[in-house]
Parts: structure tokens; sequence; C-alpha cells
């Protein structure tokens, strides 16, 4: 034979269960938030090599300046726009973007450029710095598997076609970034940046960061 519960009883112990799952509801809900990073917490910026002035490419690496901060969220991220030099507050960061170097002979057609074949090639690099940077070293070279080099973009040549980069970076210390660019020992008309037409707006280089 069953017996059965009292009104009040069951009552009682079926407010008592859903106040249980209620808090335990509440305690998973708060667990989660705490584990997913806040959408107001994303820190980036990215900033852009325009074209104010024409600026001839040298033989080895060189830094790529940039002129302009498109967009930046917070502090943790900083450009200095006389060196290119980028600083990063302590955390762990995704970098990309790409550098392009260009033809100019000054006697292009309006709207037009040269383009050469065969033409000459390179790539970007991007690359920490330490307490003493060397900037626009030439072919005194740094080389690609030091430990400062982060990465090396993919081949371009200079025919406007872009090197692109991508890379993962984590440190526990401010860290200064540069993205360089090379084009060969020799390279002959070959521009950083080409200024034309009296129009700026022609972007050489940029470099996306967002902490995450």
């Amino acid at each position: 034979m069953t017996n059965s519960m009292a009104p009040g009883t069951t009552r009682r112990r079926l407010l008592a269960g859903g106040a249980a799952a209620l808090i335990g509801g509440v305690g998973a809900l708060r667990h989660a938030n705490a584990q997913a990073p806040a959408a107001g917490g994303l820190e980036y910026a990215v900033f852009t090599e325009l074209s104010p002035s024409s600026k001839l490419l040298k033989g080895g690496w060189n830094t790529r300046v940039f002129t302009n901060t498109d967009v930046r969220k917070d502090t943790a991220i900083q450009c200095d726009l006389a060196t290119g030099i980028v600083t990063v507050a302590p955390g762990v960061y995704h970098i990309g973007g790409m550098s392009i170097v260009a033809y100019d002979s000054g006697v292009e057609p309006p709207e037009m450029t040269t383009i050469r074949a065969p033409a000459s090639a390179g790539y970007c690099r991007l690359r920490t710095l330490g307490a003493s940077p060397i900037l626009d070293p030439g072919m005194r070279d740094i080389a690609n598997d030091d430990a400062s080099v982060l990465c090396v973009g993919s081949p371009a040549s200079a025919n406007l076609t872009p090197s692109l980069f991508e890379a993962y970076f984590e440190t526990d210390r401010p860290a200064r970034l540069v993205l360089e660019h090379q084009a060969g020992s020799k390279p002959e008309q070959i521009y950083l940046r080409v200024f034309t037409q009296n129009s700026k707006w022609h972007a050489m280089a940029r470099m996306a960061v967002r902490r995450v």
C-alpha cells in the first residue's frame, strides 16, 4: 500500500527543490560570466602608413613609420608616429597586417603606376626591440631566426603586391614592436610611400593589434 504525502509537505518540498535549482542556476551563470571576457573589455588598435610625401626605400630593412591611428580602444596599445614603434602593455596579442612598396619613376601618367617584369622581390617582418633598438639597419642585418623576430610576411614584389603577416605575441612586461620591409640590397626607384596627384591616400602599410 502506498502512503500518500500530506499536501503541505509536498508543497514545501517542491518549493525547496525549486529554490535549490534557482540558486544552482545563478551560481553557474556567475561562473560562466567570470570565465567569459566582457565585450567592453576588448583592447585594440589599427595603425596605417599613408603617403603625405614620397619616401625612397633603402637597401636592407626599412622601418615602416605609421602616419595615422585609424582606431584605438583603451591605452594598452600605443604607436609613436615619429618612429613607427608600437608599444604594448603586458598581455597576449593577435597582430596582423600588410606592407607594400612600389616602383615610381616620377614620369608615370596620371592615375597609373609602373609595373616591371622581372620585379624586385622582398617581404616584411615583425620584430621586437630591445633596450638598444636598431632602426633602419640596412645591411647591418638582424637574421630572421633571431629571437626578436616574431614572424616574416609573405613574399611580395615592388609591383604593389602586399606582403601579409600574422602573429601572436605574449609578454609579461611592456614591449616595443616594429614592422620592417626589404626588397633587396640595391633597390632602384622603389618607394615606401608614393605621394602623387596631390593625394596622401595611398595606404602602404597597416598593422592591426588586438589584446586577447
